[in-house]
């Protein structure tokens, strides 16, 4: 399983994304096929959407009325995608 499937997963399970479609657009700013594509063509994260989705998480936990596991969901997804954005692409943050 990819990070990108390992991430939607996630958030899926913890109530922050109802389907894909919405994670392709809401966390991911692409098309709403770009997930299904990405799995489909076996593709992890590209630099961008990895980027996108870091900004995009970052942003959702400043949210009020999170609960404990959409939090710990949000956490984890922030900690993979630094973790995979400095081991494939040298990047050590995202601002």
């Amino acid at each position: 399983m990819t990070l990108l499937e390992t991430t939607y997963s996630h958030l899926r399970k913890a109530g922050l994304v109802s389907c894909a479609e919405a994670f392709s657009t809401s966390y991911l700013g692409k098309n709403k096929n770009w997930y299904a594509f990405q799995t489909h063509s076996e593709r992890d994260f590209s630099v961008g959407a990895a980027v996108q989705c870091l900004r995009s998480i970052r942003s959702n936990k400043a949210l009020a009325g999170l609960d404990t596991q959409q939090r710990a969901a949000l956490d984890g997804a922030e900690r993979d995608l630094l973790a995979h954005l400095n081991k494939m692409y040298l990047v050590a943050d995202v601002i």
